[in-house]
């Protein structure tokens, strides 16, 4: 029984070591991960992505905008998100080791450092620009159906 007992605790010891040994390797493979997809990244058309729309949508409202008020709210964006989106998406390395395993790491790793992967990085903000009007459009149309009903769930207030 003490040889049993012995070996319980050692396993139990052992596992917490283990434990943070794995993660700590899913860590390193993240941060390579995350080296590798911000080594091509332009923050500037990423950021682009966010506020494009917004005046494209004045632009549809008729709200004419200059060349100059355009060019400042770029500025804008880009002195305000920079930083911060550049932050973010570097962090992501802490929770992609804690959602992903091992495996998958390295596969994204190994997909992104390719010529394949490196192509399809070049083409995601294209696809995130192409998608954000079409989800723009689907928000707008479903708005006012949906903030009825959501005052309803929120407040129990019907029309």
């Amino acid at each position: 029984m003490r040889v049993f007992t012995g070996l319980v605790l050692a396993l139990c010891l052992a596992l917490p070591a283990h434990a943070q040994s794995d993660r700590d390797a899913r860590l390193a493979v993240a941060k390579e991960y995350v080296a590798a997809t911000m080594e091509g990244m332009d923050m500037q058309d990423f950021i682009r992505q966010i506020w494009q729309p917004m005046v494209d949508q004045m632009a549809q409202n008729r709200q004419h905008l200059t060349p100059d008020q355009i060019a400042r709210i770029e500025t804008l964006f880009s002195e305000e998100l920079t930083e911060p989106l550049t932050e973010v998406m570097h962090d992501q390395d802490e929770i992609l080791a804690d959602l992903l395993t091992l495996q998958e790491l390295e596969a994204l790793r190994d997909f992104y450092n390719s010529e394949h992967g490196h192509a399809v990085m070049e083409k995601m903000p294209r696809l995130a620009q192409i998608q954000q009007p079409m989800i723009s459009r689907v928000l707008q149309a479903k708005m006012p159906v949906m903030m009825p009903k959501i005052r309803e769930i929120t407040t129990g207030e019907t029309e």
